[in-house]
């Protein structure tokens, strides 16, 4: 039980300090006047009683939901071969696996991703993530409960599948809160996080993956951010 309760410990701890940092770091841009040529939308933030909402929604799902999904999963993870101690993974077992668990995890949220987007689910679930059109940190994980978990599956999956080890799934929790936050910032650092305003803005025109967008570059899902992007000062 105490190995458990370790990796629950390092899954929920990780998600916590990396999404405060993040959702701070940009935050604290904002009003230094941080980047202003890289603010999407010329800095226009969100309604501030929606904010407020999301973030009390937020941190309620923080209180228990990551760490009652790591607790969930525990088992499995062992079960594929997840183990923390010795032997410690190599730099390339490290790396080859965290682009592994990007690759899968950007093909589960893509094609999820694509399927709410279908008008009868994106109207019945995925349009309260929608109800941000201009993005900041708390509106990563501000969701419908059937989201999340769609979210959470394509999030956990990869390094359970994998068996990876504990220092291996810390490193890939950390990539991909930061990843997330980073997309709904407000801010355009990345072609990740202008591909995510992007979507944010223009709902219906594409951009339904993360990471580096494979799948919407295999399936042209990326053609009119790419034309927007253009006519955009953080280019």
């Amino acid at each position: 039980m105490d190995e458990r309760w370790t990796f629950v410990a390092v899954v929920w701890g990780l998600h916590e300090v990396v999404f405060f940092a993040t959702w701070a770091l940009f935050g604290a841009c904002f009003r230094l006047g941080v980047g202003i040529k890289y603010q999407v939308a010329q800095g226009k933030a969100p309604a501030d009683d929606l904010s407020r909402r999301a973030v009390r929604e937020v941190l309620q799902g923080h209180v228990l939901l990551i760490a009652v999904t790591a607790f969930v999963l525990y088992p499995a993870w062992l079960m594929m071969g997840g183990h923390r101690g010795d032997p410690l993974p190599s730099l390339f077992e490290i790396a080859w696996q965290i682009l592994a668990c990007i690759v899968i995890q950007d093909t589960l949220f893509y094609w999820s991703h694509r399927a709410l987007h279908v008008p009868r689910l994106f109207k019945a679930i995925h349009g309260k993530h929608h109800t941000f059109r201009h993005v900041r940190g708390h509106a990563s994980e501000y969701a419908h409960p059937v989201e999340v978990l769609a979210n959470l599956a394509a999030f956990m999956i990869p390094p359970i599948v994998l068996g990876v080890h504990l220092w291996t799934f810390g490193i890939w929790v950390i990539i991909r809160v930061f990843e997330t936050v980073e997309a709904h910032s407000g801010y355009a650092f990345t072609r990740l996080a202008s591909r995510h305003a992007f979507h944010h803005l223009y709902a219906a025109k594409g951009c339904l993956g993360s990471f580096f967008g494979l799948w919407d570059f295999v399936m042209g899902t990326d053609k009119q951010w790419q034309q927007w992007r253009k006519e955009q000062s953080h280019r």
